[in-house]
């Protein structure tokens, strides 16, 4: 349990949103020596997770987790090891070699939810971080010193001060619009199903296999104790009339049945109903409005079919402790620091948006994507980067510029023959 002493009315940060995002940059902040409070407006049990996500935490993740002190849920009791193979138009596309743990960044992690939520709140406390549950922030005002938040809980009202608060308030923000930083909205063709199995043998490697079938993404996550979890990213009107549990679940494994590349679902066991959405589109934020970075889902919530949700929480989170490393939190101090985030938030993280926002898109041009996926299939060096870009390590501008080369020489060889 933490040791450490609070005013109850007094802290240094106050952390709006108590998910991944929020606990993140809490910990770090208290790493810092700062006295920091988490309000959460759910009542959390120590079981509470978020239920809809792919679980696939993205290379450029896993290193991440040893700043928050969660380099444990590395370990194969926690999550699975994996690589990712993408089965595309042009051919396969696959990470190479095995696992290397002392480089993190060569390889994602299959950790659950239900896993990953509970461990890092219980890291925030265990750093000293005040984690307030079933708290809403219902209103806040800025002075000179800085802010004072007004609160409601289980027993009533409390007034607390403040001298940075931080958003970490999910997609539907709540803070956003007490502040007035609305999210553009960016649509999202695609409905999506997910379902956790039993007897489905794992790929060799424990890999993750992503089955691009016309504009569909099928994916096959292999988890803890032998289970699999199955998402189908698929056009809205392909899942329209999968009506009802049981037509729904049996229409949703016909479909990965139909799929050569797939892991054979013959003797699949559902664990539990099929989960999803109908309607989820991208939302993107400014990552600071006035005197208040916005992190996570609150500042950028992208379709979930890119997997970069728990990513980007911990990356926001990152990006926003490291602009305050050597700074206070007052004065020219806190305004340098708030731009500096801004800086690399846009430099880092808001250039993979258009592309994600894009693929939301169920474009018909089938024959230039095929054209495209073996233009990357042909190169060993575009595979690799198409692999580091989508385990968002590589910026898409200089994917793109590879793959230009790689275009350009693709056409002079076959003009030479």
């Amino acid at each position: 349990m933490s040791t450490q002493k609070f005013d109850d009315s007094s802290v240094d940060v106050a952390v709006v949103g108590g998910s991944i995002a929020g606990c993140a940059i809490a910990i770090r902040f208290s790493q810092m020596g700062y006295r920091v409070a988490v309000f959460e407006k759910k009542a959390m049990t120590e079981q509470s997770y978020k239920q809809l996500c792919t679980h696939f935490v993205q290379p450029h993740t896993v290193p991440l987790l040893a700043e928050f002190g969660l380099d444990h849920l590395r370990e194969p009791a926690w999550s699975v090891t994996t690589k990712a193979v993408f089965v595309t138009p042009g051919g396969v596309v696959e990470t190479p070699g095995g696992y290397d743990p002392e480089q993190p960044d060569s390889y994602a992690l299959n950790l659950e939810r239900r896993v990953l939520d509970p461990a890092i709140r219980e890291a925030a406390r265990q750093q000293g971080v005040r984690y307030l549950d079933a708290t809403s922030v219902e209103s806040l005002e800025e002075d000179e010193s800085g802010w004072t938040l007004d609160t409601r809980d289980r027993t009533g009202t409390q007034r607390f001060r403040a001298r940075l608060v931080v958003a970490a308030d999910g997609n539907r923000s709540r803070l956003a619009g007490l502040l007035g930083n609305p999210a553009e909205s960016r649509p999202n063709e695609r409905a999506a199903l997910f379902g956790y199995f039993t007897g489905i043998e794992a790929p060799a490697g424990n890999r993750s296999v992503f089955i691009m079938n016309d504009r569909d993404l099928a994916c096959s996550y292999p988890l803890v104790d032998g289970r699999t979890e199955l998402v189908l990213f698929a056009e809205k009107s392909r899942v329209e009339g999968w009506r009802g549990p049981d037509g729904r679940l049996q229409e949703f494994l016909k479909y990965f049945d139909g799929l050569a590349e797939a892991p054979s679902v013959t003797h699949a066991v559902p664990e539990s109903p099929l989960l999803g959405y109908s309607d989820y589109p991208s939302q993107i934020r400014q990552p600071v409005h006035g005197s208040v970075p916005f992190v996570g889902d609150a500042a950028l919530s992208l379709d979930p079919m890119s997997g970069v949700g728990c990513g980007f929480a911990l990356l926001s989170a990152d990006l926003l402790a490291r602009s305050f490393a050597d700074r206070s939190l007052a004065g020219s101090d806190l305004r340098e620091g708030l731009d500096e985030y801004r800086q690399r938030f846009e430099k880092t993280v808001l250039p993979h948006a258009e592309g994600i926002c894009g693929d939301s898109l169920v474009d018909k041009d089938a024959a230039t994507r095929q054209r495209m996926f073996e233009t990357i299939c042909g190169s060993r060096e575009l595979s690799q980067k198409y692999l580091a870009l989508t385990g968002r390590m590589l910026l898409p501008g200089e994917f793109q510029r590879a793959f230009m080369r790689g275009l350009m020489t693709r056409g002079s060889g076959a003009a030479r023959k």
